[in-house]
């Protein structure tokens, strides 16, 4: 791996780990000064709309502005916003200052979703394509790892520190990820299209998403995947462990870590034997989603909590493998201005798709109980491996994404 790509490594943790303080720090002061469960949730809503919205104007955006000098323009603007947050932290709660803080909370989530569509573009632009796999599983199991300790041990800093400290370490977190990405070296920078029309940058990554045959079975894989992905939200798995596995508060903390330690052990697995996965990217994406699926399926029959830790801890690497692939072979697809195109216009679909079973998943919750959701899940994940063997395998329809190149 070449120093512009450690630097990109070092810019991502970065972010994501200031990312997952910030977002504790908004929660935590939300709900200390309103006393409202709502509000604190409002949060997550407000903060995947904002990247919903920034992934379906990013196409335009991309072209017009360089790929190294966005991400820098989205750092620079998201430190603004969070210093203009630890000024309204400081004011008494009114429904003015309640007003702001989402303003503030909707353009930060904004510039952040620009980060992930242009991160993998760069990733294409820094590194060889015979080392994408292993340059894109060191980079997952570095960001879990520092998630992991960002999530666990956040709560430890807030209650030491207090919101308005914790918001400057995001602030100079961020200030890090600037710097690292100004020692970013690319020799080759994409073509910029500044004249091109807007409708036909939005458009552009959305045609190219449904008109080729191989990546129309990946996005509706995706979307299978995304609406099965949302009994990972924490008030589905506090209802499993209270009401399945018969634990308490303490178990959700093990469960939900146990799924950071599979994928940590996944990325660094991956990162070992990526030299496996070069020209087999289907097969592998194949096997990781087919095993997830299986073992969320066996998940929701479960009622010992130590055999439902291991099935959580089994499912990161399954995850992982499943994801590492598919990243590759989208990085594989299309020079570095398509793919953000094409990335932003899956991310957005992913978004969306996230926000309308956000909004379902408890009431289904509640009508068919929880274990019955993790089944119906898992029977999902496979019937979605199985739709993509089927279309890239055994129809071919993934030959050009594994050679490397968009049928058109």
């Amino acid at each position: 791996m070449n120093r512009s790509f450690y630097a990109l490594l070092v810019s991502q943790t970065a972010t994501n780990l200031g990312f997952a303080l910030y977002t504790m720090s908004v929660v935590l002061h939300l709900y200390n000064e309103t006393g409202s469960t709502a509000l604190s949730a409002a949060v997550t809503l407000v903060s995947v709309l904002s990247r919903m919205i920034s992934n379906i104007l990013l196409p335009s955006i991309s072209d017009r502005f360089q790929p190294a000098n966005l991400l820098k323009f989205s750092q620079i603007s998201q430190i603004v916003l969070l210093a203009g947050l630890i000024f309204l932290f400081s004011h008494q709660m009114t429904d003015v200052m309640l007003m702001g803080i989402f303003c503030v909370l909707a353009l930060i989530s904004f510039f952040n979703g620009i980060f992930s569509p242009i991160k993998v573009s760069m990733v294409k632009a820094v590194v060889p394509k015979m080392q994408r796999v292993k340059a894109n599983s060191l980079l997952s199991s570095v960001d879990q790892t520092f998630l992991f300790a960002g999530w666990t041990f956040g709560g430890m800093l807030l209650a030491f520190l207090g919101k308005q400290y914790t918001l400057i370490i995001t602030i100079f977190l961020l200030a890090i990820s600037i710097l690292s990405l100004f020692l970013m070296k690319i020799s080759q920078s994409p073509a910029l299209h500044p004249n091109v029309r807007m409708l036909s940058s939005l458009t552009a990554g959305w045609k190219l998403l449904f008109q080729d045959k191989g990546l129309r079975v990946l996005i509706i894989m995706d979307l299978i995947e995304a609406w099965a992905g949302t009994i990972w939200i924490g008030a589905v798995t506090l209802t499993y462990v209270e009401d399945a596995l018969g634990k308490g508060e303490s178990w959700w903390g093990y469960i939900n870590g146990g799924y950071y330690l599979g994928t940590i052990a996944g990325g660094i697995l991956i990162y070992r034997l990526s030299y496996l996965l070069q020209g087999r990217l289907i097969i592998f994406m194949l096997i990781g989603s087919s095993a997830f699926g299986i073992l969320t399926f066996g998940y929701g029959f479960v009622s010992n909590p130590f055999l439902a830790l291991i099935l959580v801890i089994l499912m990161g690497p399954s995850y992982q493998l499943r994801d590492l692939a598919q990243t590759t072979m989208y990085q594989n697809s299309a020079d570095e201005a398509t793919l953000t195109k094409i990335l932003a216009a899956k991310s957005a679909l992913n978004e969306l798709i996230f926000v309308f079973s956000i909004l379902g998943i408890g009431v289904l919750t509640d009508l068919i109980g929880v274990r019955l959701i993790y089944i119906l899940s898992g029977v999902l994940l496979i019937i979605s491996s199985i739709f993509g063997f089927i279309q890239l395998k055994l129809q071919g329809k993934g030959n050009a994404l594994e050679a490397g190149s968009l049928e058109g």
